[in-house]
């Protein structure tokens, strides 16, 4: 057992465009930093949170990392308690944050106690965590922060598999200056469509697989359209249909909404064009009126680990 111990877990795209809660990507340079402290008595305590602007709650049941954190203690018949402080780096909505703490929760609790779970045994109490603030179980932003890279991840097993990922893979992430809640994103989604574009997202999806696979850059990028969940939440996102046609006509490869949104997310292969992606995003979001924040990094490898005190 540590005393205390310091531990990093990613943010991530979930979806990648066609794989509707099934695929899911980490990102580089931004997540939650959670320390975690031990403690004689029972129970989680969250001591402190920092870089949400006093949004998310310190009520260690009402908080992903707390829930997650308990959960691991539980099934451990771990009858001591710890202590959190978090600190979170994940801009706006989108990009896995209510899993990022969750993920880190439950890897730091396991990490306290000295690590007698594999990190694939920690999935289904990070997902206890998601589906209790969210109303909803779904693992596309628990895989990839957790294990790292591009995952496949089946809500209905609570199975995440690794695909692997693409090193040279420039991810462009444009965050809009306002929320769209996921429960928000999934009440606008058709009941039913039609077997033309269900066909088309599953060629897509397979074709995100084997590309990262074959870690193949190009076929990856083009394989990030859909014809189900994009179309029902883009006018969630102001700007969106004309930020998207901007990024492609610069010379990205493929470009979609990071899960829910409001979020977007762009594919390039070459530092210079993602950097004129990145800035054409920005423009043309406050086109419509909208500021959001842009910025160009890679595929997380590692996913959730430990990481020295800040």
């Amino acid at each position: 057992m540590n005393n205390a111990v310091t531990v990093f877990a990613p943010a991530s795209v979930g979806n990648l465009g066609p794989g509707f809660d099934v695929l899911g990507m980490a990102l580089s340079g931004m997540g939650d930093t959670l320390t975690a402290a031990h403690r004689s008595k029972p129970g989680i305590i969250i001591k402190k949170i920092t870089g949400d602007n006093g949004q998310l709650p310190t009520e260690a049941t009402e908080n992903t990392a707390g829930i997650a954190a308990q959960a691991v203690l539980d099934h451990l018949k771990i009858k001591e308690g710890m202590s959190i402080i978090l600190h979170k780096d994940i801009p706006g909505t989108g990009l896995g944050s209510s899993a990022a703490s969750a993920v880190a929760g439950a890897f730091a609790a396991n990490q306290l106690f000295g690590a007698p779970l594999p990190k694939a045994a920690l999935i289904p109490f990070a997902a206890i965590a998601e589906e209790k603030v969210s109303g909803a179980l779904f693992l596309d932003n628990v895989g990839p922060s957790l294990m790292g890279g591009v995952t496949w991840n089946n809500p209905f097993t609570q199975e995440v598999v690794s695909l692997g990922y693409i090193e040279s893979a420039l991810i462009i992430i444009a965050t809009p200056d306002f929320r769209v809640l996921t429960k928000d994103a999934r009440s606008v989604l058709p009941k039913s469509v039609p077997m033309s574009d269900f066909i088309f997202n599953m060629t897509q999806a397979s074709m995100i697989s084997w590309a990262i696979a074959k870690k193949d850059l190009k076929h990856f990028g083009r394989a990030i359209q859909d014809r189900m969940a994009e179309p029902a939440r883009a006018p969630l996102i102001k700007g969106f249909d004309d930020v998207k046609k901007a990024a492609l006509d610069a010379g990205a490869l493929g470009c979609s909404i990071s899960g829910a949104g409001s979020t977007i997310f762009a594919v390039a292969d070459d530092k210079t064009l993602a950097e004129n992606v990145s800035e054409i995003m920005k423009k043309r979001f406050l086109d419509h009126g909208v500021k959001a924040q842009t910025r160009v990094t890679t595929m997380d490898l590692k996913g959730a680990r430990v990481v020295p005190p800040a």
